[in-house]
């Protein structure tokens, strides 16, 4: 029998905070815009996860979820630090090198890895919906590549932000194999301990501190990526999570992809090109799909942890 606390429908507040967390979300990209030509990727990340931790130690707290673990887990943890270093080193790196709003489309492929994945480990079925949701957001893929580069982006970018994004669909698969034993709180605070530190090492020996300079846009950019998408989308997301049906929330998913292209115009100046937006509604198609194809098939949803890079 569903659980009444969290089979509710969606009223007003909970429509207005999963918005607001698409909106955070589809933002990330334009603040790693912001910080990373003062403040280089990987140490970006160890400052973003820096500024985040009080906040996830917070909720931490109220949901009553342990901050560590037992030793018998603490391997995991190092797995999942490493994981989150890998895919959130290359998605700053990969943004530094790319677009904004391009940087918001490719990272919003992981459900291309994620469904089937999901049907491989975990025996979650796909149905036709969820088939054709991968090829819409596949084809929005397409259609952004097989167009000619814009000024300020690259091939090299793009591709690295795309490998960001099959890191973080692999990423979700650990995650959800993972709750059963840690909490998702308490993952987050553990793996945030570790990495940030790794963070820290690898920014130490390739970039230099002294390359570190805090201007008011690295300072802006930093601040939103720690406190806004880590720590308050974090925040708002377990709180939904406790009163609502995750697969409702998760439909509306789709709106990240098309907040970061127009925030991207908006905030960067990025032209809108027709490619732009056909291959950001394409994904964000793709998403929507997926997502209403694990309700049809009553799966649990494909949602990473809050305060990654995309819901």
């Amino acid at each position: 029998m569903p659980d009444p606390e969290t089979s509710r429908p969606l009223d007003f507040p909970a429509v207005a905070g999963v918005v607001l967390c698409c909106a955070l979300w589809g933002g990330n990209a334009v603040a790693v815009k912001f910080a990373v030509p003062d403040i280089p990727p990987f140490g970006c990340a160890a400052l973003r996860f820096l500024l985040a931790l009080p906040m996830v130690a917070l909720v931490c707290r109220a949901s009553g979820q342990p901050m560590w673990v037992g030793r018998n887990h603490f391997g995991l943890i190092v797995a999942h630090a490493m994981i989150s270093v890998l895919q959130i080193g290359t998605f700053n790196w990969g943004t530094s090198l790319s677009l904004a709003g391009r940087s918001s489309v490719f990272i919003n492929v992981h459900p291309l890895v994620v469904a089937p994945l999901s049907w491989i480990v975990l025996g979650e079925r796909m149905g036709p919906r969820g088939i054709v949701g991968l090829v819409a957001a596949s084809l929005g893929v397409a259609v952004l590549l097989g167009t000619d580069q814009p000024t300020g982006g690259s091939r090299l970018g793009d591709t690295i932000i795309l490998l960001s994004g099959a890191i973080f669909g692999a990423q979700t698969i650990a995650q959800k194999r993972t709750f059963p034993v840690i909490p998702p709180a308490t993952l987050l605070f553990a793996q945030y301990v570790l990495a940030i530190p790794m963070f820290l090492a690898y920014s130490a020996a390739f970039e230099g501190f002294e390359t570190y300079r805090f201007t008011p846009g690295a300072i802006w950019g930093v601040l939103f990526q720690g406190v806004m998408v880590s720590g308050v989308c974090f925040s708002i997301w377990m709180m939904l999570l406790g009163r609502y049906q995750a697969n409702r929330i998760a439909s509306f998913a789709f709106l990240t992809p098309l907040f970061g292209v127009a925030f991207g115009s908006l905030f960067r100046g990025e032209a809108l090109r027709w490619e732009l937006v056909a291959a950001g509604a394409l994904v964000g198609t793709g998403i929507f799909l997926v997502a209403r194809d694990r309700v049809e098939h009553r799966e649990g949803p494909a949602l990473a942890l809050p305060g990654e890079d995309a819901p």
